[in-house]
């Protein structure tokens, strides 16, 4: 089954971040998921993503955004 890396606005891990540092990085295979970071910067977000989907080997698309 396949990884995918995903970049998506936090929910509860964002209560109380301003709304520019709630982004997060998950990755997911199924119906299991792993939250990589939270609090981050979209822009922060999707370099951690990139960087991921590199090391793992990925295609660039990561859905949550």
């Amino acid at each position: 089954m396949a990884v995918h890396v995903e970049v998506d606005m936090g929910s509860a891990s964002s209560r109380g971040r301003p709304p520019e540092r709630a982004w997060l990085v998950r990755l997911r295979r199924s119906d299991q998921t792993v939250v990589v970071a939270i609090g981050l910067r979209r822009s922060a977000a999707d370099w951690l993503a990139e960087r991921i989907s590199d090391l793992l080997d990925l295609p660039d698309d990561h859905s949550g955004r």
